[in-house]
């Protein structure tokens, strides 16, 4: 009955989880395609990401965006 009981627990608490995990995926895929479409700039797009740092904000932008591509 307990074992149950986990696996019931453990599946509510992943579901969740996975469509928030999509919905981001989604997300970075849109503003990544929009920063390619030079619809945005990279400085833009790096806030729209969250990633943080000064310097060669272009570089990592496109680091990021490669790995959706």
């Amino acid at each position: 009955m307990n074992g149950i009981f986990f696996i019931i627990l453990t599946a509510s608490l992943i579901s969740p989880t996975i469509v928030d995990a999509d919905e981001r995926i989604y997300e970075t895929k849109n503003i990544c395609g929009r920063y390619y479409a030079a619809e945005i700039s990279s400085s833009e797009t790096a806030r729209l990401l969250g990633l943080k740092g000064s310097g060669r904000v272009g570089s990592r932008v496109e680091q990021y965006c490669n790995f959706f591509r």
